[in-house]
């Protein structure tokens, strides 16, 4: 059944809010009443009267990010505003599905999931979180590719700003965060271990594996089945942490005659005075580049730009290749399943070890290779176009939300 009215939050985090932008533009030229939530124009009472209206049982709310306002707790409730909203809900998991959260919050948002479960769809870009969820009982929930707000643009042939380009967080490899727990430094260890040496290197089963451990003769089946979720996500979490690190590694050890990093070190988005650098011939640092137009310069203006996907995927090609690929630029990036679904030239585009993506790059970086990379570049765009994108995420969304 089509919804009447179709709200979309937009979060105040500038990635996923033009996510949610873009998407609710799809939306609406699909032909629905698409209605934006702005949470700043809410307090905690006011957001609670909005989502509780019973006017909504025939609308839909479509969440594109864990850190929206509908994903939180009420104050001294317990429960997730989401949970008050009497028509259906559709979740775009953008990252893993419990991102960011403690063991706590993932096993309180799993339990209010299951509460919904029946108005309520998943779409995800990783595929491993499809099963975690059908192994609490929550079914609905289905595969989506990313998406680019960006319009194709023709690579270049000459020209070129940078040879290699890297735009992103990034850390020295020292800067590794130790745990306290020698059991869980062992799983860090060793998962890091494992994607050094191969990047496409799938890292769920040693998560997994280590969860079963822990909660091995814990309550009932449908107890441990929820908990090993739980426990699972969070300690991809903790492995997550290991990503900027593991992009200083690639920095340090990889030999590439030169680099152009726009971004490096977070610390200044919490406040931090702090610039944790990469010091090697041939690396330069720039400030970090937000504003669409000024990405997509450096984007197409790189003979090759570096992806080191975070370590929370092992299927998804996140949106950064789509950016890159529809800005005119070559996006070399570790390899990963989801990349043979989304273009035949996965081979030529992608990395599993450095010595691989050393090659690669300076294969590419050759002015005598500038047609090949622009014929390249081509098919991607038109490989990125047909098999991603935002008209494929409302089809999703329209199919998931036909089976509620």
């Amino acid at each position: 059944m089509s919804p009447r009215t179709v709200y979309i939050e937009l979060s105040r985090t500038p990635i996923y809010r033009r996510i949610a932008q873009a998407l609710g533009a799809a939306l609406a030229h699909s032909g629905l009443q698409v209605l934006a939530v702005k949470p700043e124009g809410f307090d905690s009472e006011s957001f609670q009267r909005f989502v509780e209206e019973p006017g909504h049982a025939d609308a839909v709310y479509i969440s594109t990010a864990s850190s929206n306002a509908v994903q939180s707790v009420r104050p001294a409730t317990g429960r997730h505003y989401f949970e008050s909203f009497a028509g259906r809900l559709v979740f775009l998991h953008q990252d893993t599905i419990l991102g960011g959260l403690d063991l706590l919050g993932a096993i309180a948002k799993l339990q209010a999931w299951q509460r919904v479960a029946g108005r309520a769809a998943h779409l995800c870009i990783e595929a491993g979180n499809i099963a975690d969820l059908a192994s609490v009982g929550i079914g609905h929930a289905g595969l989506v590719p990313h998406a680019s707000e960006f319009a194709p643009v023709e690579p270049l042939l000459d020209g070129f700003v940078h040879d290699t380009a890297f735009v992103g967080h990034a850390v020295p490899s020292q800067a590794s965060p130790r745990h306290a727990s020698p059991r869980l430094q062992q799983l860090l260890d060793a998962a890091l271990q494992a994607r050094r040496a191969d990047f496409a290197s799938a890292l769920e089963p040693q998560v997994k594996a280590f969860a079963d451990q822990a909660l091995d003769g814990l309550g009932t089946d449908a107890d441990r089945a929820l908990l090993r979720v739980a426990q699972a996500q969070w300690l991809r979490n903790e492995v997550t942490g290991l990503t900027l690190p593991l992009r200083g590694w690639v920095f340090e050890q990889a030999g590439l005659d030169a680099l152009d990093v726009y971004g490096g070190d977070p610390a200044y988005l919490h406040g931090i005075t702090r610039q944790l650098q990469v010091d090697r011939p041939g690396l330069r640092y720039h400030p970090a580049v937000y504003e669409p137009a000024a990405v997509q310069r450096v984007f197409g203006g790189s003979r090759v730009n570096i992806n080191i996907s975070s370590l929370q995927f092992d299927h998804a090609v996140v949106n950064r290749f789509h950016d890159v690929v529809l800005s005119g630029g070559l996006c070399l990036t570790d390899a990963r399943d989801g990349l043979a679904a989304l273009t035949p030239a996965h081979a030529e585009v992608s990395f599993r070890t450095l010595d691989e993506l050393r090659d690669k790059v300076r294969h590419f970086s050759l002015p005598a290779h500038a047609r090949e990379r622009a014929l390249l570049v081509k098919a991607l765009q038109q490989d990125v176009l047909r098999h991603s994108g935002y008209p494929l995420v409302v089809q999703a969304i329209q199919g998931a939300l036909d089976a509620l």
